[in-house]
């Protein structure tokens, strides 16, 4: 059976994490400190583990999956874990070149990395989707002009804005 590898237990895992422990995923939750993962995650799991990457590099099996949650110099360390133990890799941060780097070697060993998956980035890709139409309709667009997007984070905010967007991650 597949284990999934939840790693870190920070503001943004608590629902996540507790909907697939509920539904009765296997998983082993692994967080700098127990007691703190313990009170995200609550009575679903008893297999909470302290983090190092050697911890759970050890632990990780053909076919099973990490999903990191820690922050994103962290990644790459696991996603290469993951490489060396045929594990699949899931995080929620933009992709940097180190982590762009290791795609052919997910390939090519059939398996799965996914990236930019968290709130932040998909926010971010639909306004750039919606940012880049709505430029292309306009009368400014012109196909000689060269496209760019900058994304510093953010959240949808509170007050309604131009932006639709609250830059900042309080």
């Amino acid at each position: 059976m597949t284990t999934i590898h939840w790693c870190g237990t920070g503001l943004s895992s608590g629902p996540g994490l507790r909907r697939l422990l509920e539904r009765g995923h296997k998983m082993v939750v692994w967080n700098r400190s127990v007691d703190a993962a313990r009170a995200v995650v609550g009575d679903p799991t008893q297999d909470v583990r302290p983090y190092t990457l050697e911890a759970l590099t050890a632990a990780l099996k053909p076919g099973d999956i990490a999903v990191s949650m820690l922050p994103a110099d962290h990644h790459v360390g696991i996603a290469k874990a993951c490489l060396a133990k045929g594990a699949n890799f899931v995080s929620s941060s933009y992709i940097a070149p180190e982590m762009r780097a290791l795609d052919e070697d997910f390939r090519a060993q059939g398996l799965v990395s996914v990236n930019e998956v968290g709130l932040d980035p998909g926010i971010d890709h639909l306004m750039a989707h919606d940012l880049v139409a709505r430029y292309r309709a306009s009368k400014a667009y012109h196909p000689d002009n060269v496209l760019s997007f900058t994304s510093y984070c953010g959240g949808v905010p509170k007050v309604a804005n131009a932006f639709r967007y609250k830059f900042s991650w309080a």
